[in-house]
């Protein structure tokens, strides 16, 4: 029974060894039996007899649990405890026991009870659950921390969403600060802790509740999570991150490929009127991901952007249009290269010339297929709230130089909304063009969110300046663990050196990775 086993679970935590409960049912016995006073002794021994019913009763367990918070419920129950008079009762039996005794012998009764008090206790401050004050408040130190954070804040009243274990001290602290809960946090609250959490879910409770700060956990997977989206770092103490919520309109979603291979694969979502942008789709073996992002988000794909024609890139998007299986594309967008081109480069082992043939067989004739050229932009989205402008295509600028011009017709696109932007660089990487763009866009490179080139193994050279110039918030590696960690590749380097200024990194151990625009 599920009572019954609480009710086991609940007696183990109180009464730990049952040491204690021993002396307390001997002292019980030892008053009943002894003391004279039969209204004394009926008051105490009637007193603890309901106390003992009401704990030890179903009917209190399914009555407590239908209207106490399941979160609290347990804490709540086992206080129902601290009503029984343990001690008092165990003193006044021992007592009674000990009066007994005469002389030496009573001496030594004496001492045998506070012998066998102390054997059976634990000492208080050996407990882990005991630590010394932190400061004079008696808080815990990452609530003075966050008051200090506030020190210098303007307004009268700091609307503030925080976990429970320092919500209640806040107020205590700072009368400024107004919470949307009381002691009863709601389900929502629960995502500033979780490892894993939804920031979404904050979002909206935070517009339905005039919330202009969170308080998150400071863990990484935690805090990451809420930063990725866009959520602004206000302060921070070593075990949380004072944060300013940020509604985003787009969400840009990094995916994995299934194959376990690089791959380059992400959709960018309109949340408020569902438009859907996705970028390449990554290899023929990533097309079931694919397929179910997009029928995630309606079955219709807006606008599908192809970088280039590696099989890494193009591959689920060739399955994917051959087989369409109820999902429709509206429009397709990519870079210039055409076929004599490519067939009469030197071309590499990796340069997927049957993908690029069936891409062309597939398409032969399709009215939706739109070339980019360079310094085009296009605005999505009912509010035409996202510009994405191509920085790169397969044109002269790169046709004009023979360096991997397979991997260089990339598409470079800066994508921004008016909050934040991303800067999508496909598998353009070599040193000329990082110089071009640096030259030519400058201060333009600037981007809240990096998509490293070349899945950042053999990128764009550091020494030309372009991650200085783009200095990332957080920097995307579309490269599995084996690319990231192996010794014959430079991803690990490059994550190295874009840490070091500053630059938050993800890759696929952490995918899908979710980002606010």
């Amino acid at each position: 029974m599920v009572w019954l086993n609480f009710i086991k679970d609940i007696t183990q935590q109180y009464w730990g060894d049952f040491g204690y409960v021993t002396l307390f049912l001997l002292a019980l016995v030892t008053i009943f039996f002894i003391k004279r006073d039969s209204l004394k002794r009926g008051v105490i021994l009637l007193y603890t007899t309901v106390v003992l019913i009401f704990i030890y009763n179903p009917i209190t367990y399914y009555v407590c649990q239908s209207f106490m918070e399941q979160t609290t419920f347990v804490q709540y129950y086992q206080r129902f405890f601290s009503v029984l008079p343990v001690f008092v009762i165990i003193a006044f039996g021992a007592t009674l026991l000990v009066d007994r005794f005469k002389g030496v012998k009573k001496l030594a009764a004496v001492i045998g009870c506070i012998a066998l008090l102390m054997v059976l206790g634990d000492c208080l401050y050996k407990e882990d659950w005991f630590t010394k004050a932190e400061n004079r408040n008696k808080v815990p130190q990452d609530v003075v921390t966050i008051c200090d954070i506030f020190a210098d804040y303007s307004g009268d009243t700091i609307r503030i969403m925080a976990p429970q274990d320092i919500a209640v001290y806040l107020r205590q602290m700072d009368s400024r600060f107004s919470m949307p809960y009381s002691r009863y946090i709601p389900d929502e609250a629960y995502q500033l802790t979780n490892q894993f959490p939804e920031p979404q879910v904050i979002v909206d409770y935070a517009k339905e509740n005039n919330v202009d700060f969170v308080v998150v956990s400071a863990v990484d997977t935690t805090l990451n999570t809420y930063l990725n989206y866009g959520f602004k770092l206000f302060g921070r103490t070593p075990y949380y991150a004072v944060l300013e919520p940020n509604d985003p309109t787009w969400i840009l979603t990094e995916y994995a490929d299934s194959t376990e291979d690089q791959g380059l694969a992400y959709t960018l979502t309109n949340m408020e009127d569902g438009t859907l942008i996705v970028i390449d789709g990554g290899n023929a073996g990533n097309h079931e991901t694919m397929r179910e992002a997009i029928k995630a988000n309606g079955g219709k794909v807006d606008a599908w952007y192809l970088t280039h024609y590696h099989k890494d890139h193009i591959g689920a998007f060739n399955e994917i249009y051959a087989d369409p299986k109820g999902i429709k594309i509206e429009n397709i967008y990519v870079t210039p290269l055409e076929e004599d081109t490519f067939y009469s480069l030197n071309l590499m082992e990796w340069d997927d010339v049957d993908d690029f043939k069936k891409f062309h067989e597939l398409t032969d004739g399709a009215d939706n297929i739109h070339v980019v050229s360079r310094d085009e932009e296009m605005t999505f989205g009912k509010k035409q709230d996202l510009k994405i402008t191509a920085l790169n295509v397969g044109d002269d600028v790169v046709l004009g130089n023979p360096e991997d011009i397979p991997n260089n017709v990339s598409l470079v696109l800066k994508l921004q909304t008016k909050d934040r932007s991303a800067l999508i660089c496909a598998d353009a990487h070599s040193k000329y063009l990082a110089e071009y763009l640096v030259d030519t866009y400058g201060q333009d490179l600037k981007a809240d969110i990096l998509q490293c080139g070349h899945h950042g193994n053999n990128s764009m050279p550091v020494e030309t300046g372009f991650y200085e110039m783009v200095r990332p918030e957080v920097a995307i590696f579309d490269a599995p663990d084996w690319l990231m960690t192996g010794s014959e590749y430079t991803a690990g380097q490059l994550a190295d050196y874009l840490q070091k200024l500053g630059s938050r990194v993800v890759w696929f151990n952490t995918a899908p990775n979710i980002f606010g625009l």
